[in-house]
């Protein structure tokens, strides 16, 4: 459950894709902003220094690993996390699990609502 969203999962993603709905900030350029928000802004609110926030050598090797190129396309799909990673241990892994495509008169294919050329 998520604390501060009866109706939320506890994914920043998702906080992030409903504060873009409702503030109307989903411009190209507003949209990793949010992203930010939920991610780089929060530690900052969070009181977290360099050292124990971001990739960095002697950083503690927390973070999560998305399956998206872009924070737009994280925001975009609400991809689920590909791995968590607290202090060099993995806690939790996600296998890809793609969604498949039933249309009539075609053969069935996954798909992964990414832009064409992109796998």
């Amino acid at each position: 459950m998520d604390p501060w969203n009866p109706l939320g999962t506890g994914n920043p993603l998702q906080t992030a894709l409903v504060g873009l709905y409702a503030a109307q900030l989903t411009g190209a350029d507003e949209i990793p902003v949010a992203y930010e928000m939920v991610t780089e802004r929060a530690a900052r609110v969070l009181g977290l220094t360099a050292a124990e926030y971001g990739i960095a050598q002697g950083a503690p090797a927390s973070f999560v690993l998305l399956p998206a190129e872009t924070p737009a396309e994280a925001l975009r799909r609400q991809v689920r996390p590909r791995y968590v990673v607290a202090r060099g241990t993995v806690l939790a892994e996600t296998p890809p699990a793609p969604a498949r495509l039933n249309w009539p008169g075609e053969p069935p294919a996954d798909v992964d609502f990414r832009p064409a050329g992109r796998s």
